[in-house]
């Protein structure tokens, strides 16, 4: 049997998580519903919310609640694995493959049944979605806490043949911050439920909508900071008109834990040591015409340790919604840069990034008179 699992948590109380936390729900719904159209069965969300339960109920899934407290991804995905006695499973957190059609998803199941080992991902250091076959390979690893080692883990440890999807919005994007739900909005293929949802167009509408204009704009230049992959930069050589700025740093960190350990480091953090926020962000835009910046990378280079509602205030350029102090600064003074910029996690810089792009050039915004 071939399944099919999308897992969802709630994240915490503020108004941004919530409003987080709805998107993802959608999300999870139409892609449970495109999975069923697939032919994967059965189809299984894994969840202890009821909201989530019975939009996932709708669309198709067959609602797991018996997950442990506290929640361990490998361990979980083991249990419903065995429960269900899958020999194939595709893996997915609700909040990834809004742009995934059917037939890529039909793709991916087909590609399985006719594989006897093997491990396919979105992205193999980090992934968001994950399928393979035999399933009895997670009985030959290190069961991980969270899904993002486990395709590496399945062929370093239990020997599957592995393969990267390949690299796309639809692959890519995963809905973690507001910037990557409110970019998703403008591409042509996001479900009409979720452009309906309308989130943070106040805050992020205008600035997305300037950067798309420098992407397709000759002799602009935009600027991309944080952890950047080359197939990300490959891309954007050949599918941008204007010119690209790369400041790609610390790919990885989380992974290896350099984050929490410390010992992160960054050359924009040197620079921000030296110059402070307001002359930061000045600098910076006489690199180009508009900048994405994983700030994440910055934070632990200085140290701080935002809570999420935090980093969520911060990306929304809500200073007034932090507390007196550094994060506070650096927010007001990328809010007033007086260039567009967007702020963000890792996805801004590769999901999200990706799909701006595509949004572009099929004619949103619509080009300046």
């Amino acid at each position: 049997m071939t399944g099919f699992v999308v897992f969802f948590g709630r994240g915490g109380d503020s108004k941004v998580e919530r409003q987080l936390d709805e998107v993802r729900i959608a999300i999870g719904g139409v892609v449970i519903e495109r999975a069923c159209e697939a032919g994967f069965d059965p189809v299984v969300a894994v969840t202890r919310d009821e909201q989530a339960a019975a939009r996932f109920g709708v669309a198709g899934a067959t609602v797991d609640r018996a997950e442990g407290v506290p929640f361990h991804y490998g361990t979980e995905l083991a249990r419903v694995v065995g429960a269900r006695k899958l020999d194939r499973v595709c893996a997915i957190g609700a909040g990834a493959g809004a742009l995934l059609g059917e037939d890529q998803l039909r793709a991916i199941r087909t590609e399985l049944e006719s594989a006897q080992a093997l491990v396919l991902s979105n992205n193999y250091y980090s992934a968001d979605l994950v399928a393979f076959t035999p399933t009895s390979a997670l009985g030959a690893i290190a069961l991980p806490p969270a899904d993002n080692p486990l395709p590496r883990l399945l062929h370093q440890q239990a020997g599957l043949p592995s393969r990267q999807l390949e690299r796309s919005s639809a692959t890519l994007l995963d809905v973690d911050t507001p910037a990557d739900a409110t970019v998703l909005r403008r591409h042509p293929a996001c479900p009409p439920e979720l452009a309906a949802l309308g989130v943070w167009e106040r805050e992020l509408g205008s600035r997305i909508d300037a950067l798309m204009r420098v992407v397709t704009t000759p002799e602009r230049e935009l600027v991309v900071a944080g952890r950047v992959g080359a197939p990300v930069w490959t891309y954007l050589e050949s599918q941008t008109a204007c010119r690209v700025r790369m400041l790609a740093e610390e790919r990885g960190m989380q992974a290896a834990g350099r984050d929490t350990m410390g010992s992160a480091r960054t050359a924009l953090g040197f620079l921000y040591e030296r110059t402070g926020p307001k002359e930061f962000f000045a600098e910076l835009g006489q690199l180009g015409d508009g900048l994405l910046f994983d700030t994440r990378v910055l934070f632990a280079h200085l140290g701080w340790r935002p809570t999420a509602a935090e980093r969520f205030a911060s990306d929304l350029f809500h200073a007034e919604d932090l507390g007196p102090g550094p994060l506070r600064d650096f927010t007001a003074a990328a809010r007033e840069a007086g260039y567009p910029l967007l702020l963000g996690g890792h996805t801004l810089v590769s999901g999200v990034l990706w799909t701006m792009v595509e949004a572009a050039w099929a004619g949103h915004p619509e080009p300046q008179s």
